[in-house]
């Protein structure tokens, strides 16, 4: 089989279509002959799988004892996902009893894990660990397929790096735990994804429906993306064989997971109303209040903003990251000798050096992260899949393009929210893995090409895999505090270690709530800690729980709310200083929710901070209020 520039693989290896075949037995493509794997390669494989997983288990263990119990916030989202896992886990209903802005399968999934393992904050950064680890070994094995060990493992390592950061974004203790098992999903995916490109079993196909319908499941925009790589595979396969019974057939193989997906629809609408659903619990859905109002200000600061600067700021850095790639062509694969060969060198690489310190504003680790991590991956994997998608259908008998093809089309499907901002911390770190790996593949497939024997082959992958490796842990290892510099704070559902004044401010909230309780009388907390409730074993006096920007909608939602607060009104509240900057609405009861704010202030009565009240105004504090 003959390949294009594009695909060039070492001379010391069986073509690329051939060393990939599905295990013994399995069915060839029509248009291609089944030839054995090299023993050779069966042993490198072996052995770079082997130091894979080394790497990542020690990676994932250092993380761990240096990090544990540093993960997530006290007061904003990483709270609402223990308790909405701890609530239904004694047996209340999802959406009906409380709200809830994501799909329904992350709290059902970890309400489980509570009932078998018990109501503990260590067992979810156990779930989140394993999320992370598997989500690298899927990138790794995806990797593998393309016969490209090296880049599976850089995208892995990468990822784990990013996963264990001492910050909201984070796998253990995450601010959506539908997000961590939606990475996972995702890199799940595209395994199967890239692994029936080489294969016309069906069995691929039905994985993929099942993986996509978990991933819908889990959250909108992961099951949008698969099913749209899908939906594009499906009709690939039957235009490049010219068949209706082969789209016949692979679509009965996804309509399984279509009809779960239905089925949990159907009873989601049953609870309370399309209406009722869409209106006064999934937040995140398009039409939704939350979105209409603060989406546009939530989505630029997860990263999705498409304007003209921004546009303009990417072109300058695709401009950089050109010049860099050019530099290294030119200093190491050149072949022009003599004085004009180096001439042209040291003109490249300077001309590279003023274009990068030609932003004052630029430090170490961002001039590192535009050579080896750029932030624009998303929308170079996205522009570089027509040209791929091009080859693929032009030759439709190789795997190889069409793989390529694909895994170009999924990462930006999957990472369109982070699409000019993949950096390798906060947001992106759930939704760039694919992005990272198709990167690596297509840099590492022009290193085939340049390089003129294997061993300079694998030598140069390994540089820049190691590069790409020490940029991210150079960036993500030092964010958030030091475990030896943050509070401990010790509870009945576990250890968490939020910075020392919140510690001790949070201890003595949840011993004011466990008080109260004991004596019969309810605390509510506002705007938002739904920690509180979770860590002192209380039940939120409202099915709404948390108070954030364009949750509560004006009109019939906030009456419900408001009566269900006159049917059962709370004695206490604790008034936290939480603001709400990232939505361009900082303050509760001055910039949003003004009548809900209005109301409790008219019924409740400050009494003063709750001491100890230690720091300083910018550390967590609550204020006590009691019932007129």
């Amino acid at each position: 089989m003959q390949f294009s520039a594009m695909s060039s693989w070492p001379t010391d290896t069986a073509p690329f279509s051939e060393e990939l075949r599905e295990v013994r037995g399995a069915a060839a493509l029509p248009t291609e002959k089944r030839l054995p794997r090299p023993a050779s390669t069966g042993r490198r494989n072996l052995l770079w799988t082997v130091f894979a997983l080394i790497s990542f288990g020690a990676i994932t263990v250092v993380s761990l004892w240096l990090n544990w119990a540093c993960w997530g916030s006290l007061s904003v989202d990483s709270g609402r996902e223990l308790y909405v896992a701890g609530m239904l886990a004694q047996g209340k209903t999802l959406y009906r009893d409380m709200w809830y802005l994501y799909h329904p399968a992350a709290p059902y999934f970890n309400s489980l894990l509570f009932r078998l393992f018990g109501t503990r904050v260590e067992v979810m950064y156990v779930a989140g660990t394993v999320a992370a680890f598997g989500s690298a070994v899927f990138l790794y094995l995806t990797g593998l397929r393309f016969q490209l060990p090296v880049a599976g493992w850089t995208a892995g390592c990468a990822l784990l790096l990013e996963a264990f950061e001492r910050h909201l974004f984070s796998f253990p203790l995450p601010y959506s735990f539908a997000s961590v098992y939606g990475c996972l999903m995702a890199c799940l995916f595209l395994w199967l994804l890239v692994s029936a490109c080489f294969s016309s079993r069906r069995i691929w196909i039905a994985g993929l429906g099942a993986t996509a319908a978990v991933a819908m499941l889990l959250k909108l925009e992961f099951g949008l993306a698969c099913y749209a790589a899908l939906a594009a595979l499906v009709s690939f396969r039957a235009g490049s064989q010219r068949s209706w019974k082969t789209l016949i057939k692979d679509a009965v193989a996804v309509l399984p997971g279509v009809a779960v997906c239905a089925l949990v629809g159907a009873w989601m609408v049953s609870l309370g109303g399309w209406k009722f659903l869409l209106d006064d619990n999934l937040a995140a859905w398009p039409t939704s209040y939350f979105m209409r109002t603060y989406g546009k200000f939530w989505l630029a600061s997860t990263g999705m903003e498409i304007t003209l600067h921004a546009l303009r700021d990417a072109f300058l850095r695709a401009i950089i990251f050109g010049c860099w790639l050019l530099s290294l062509y030119v200093l190491f694969w050149w072949r022009r000798k003599g004085i004009h060969g180096w001439a042209a060198r040291l003109g490249m690489i300077g001309t590279l050096a003023l274009l990068t310190a030609g932003d004052a504003r630029l430090t170490f680790d961002q001039i590192m992260r535009q050579f080896w991590f750029p932030q624009d991956m998303v929308l170079y994997a996205a522009l570089a899949f027509p040209v791929a998608l091009y080859f693929a259908w032009r030759d439709s008998a190789s795997d190889a393009k069409r793989a390529l093809a694909f895994l170009l089309l999924f990462a930006p499907l999957v990472a369109f929210r982070i699409l000019l901002h993949s950096i390798p911390s906060s947001y992106p770190i759930y939704y760039n893995g694919p992005a990272v790996l198709a990167l690596l593949v297509m840099a590492f497939l022009g290193i085939q090409r340049l390089s003129k024997t294997p061993a300079r082959n694998i030598r140069a992958q390994c540089i820049a895999g190691a590069a790409c490796v020490l940029t991210v842990g150079f960036y993500a290892w030092p964010i958030g505090v030091p475990k030896a510099y943050r509070g401990t704070l010790q509870t009945q559902h576990g250890l968490v270690r939020p910075e020392r004044a919140q510690a001790e401010n949070y201890a003595a909230a949840i011993q004011f709530i466990r008080d109260k309780k004991a004596a019969g009388e309810t605390v509510m907390s506002v705007p938002e800690d739904t920690s509180l409730y979770f860590f002192s074993d209380e039940e939120a006096p409202t099915r709404v729980f948390a108070f954030t920007p364009g949750i509560v909608a004006p009109g019939p939602m906030l009456d419900r709310l408001l009566s269900q607060l006159d049917a059962n009104p709370p004695k206490y509240l604790l008034w936290s200083n939480r603001i709400f900057p990232e939505y361009n609405a900082p303050v509760f009861g001055k910039d949003f929710d003004v009548n809900l704010a209005n109301y409790l202030k008219q019924h409740y009565h400050r009494l003063g901070f709750l001491p100890p009240h230690s720091g300083s105004y910018g550390d967590w504090q609550a204020s006590v209020w009691e019932r007129n």
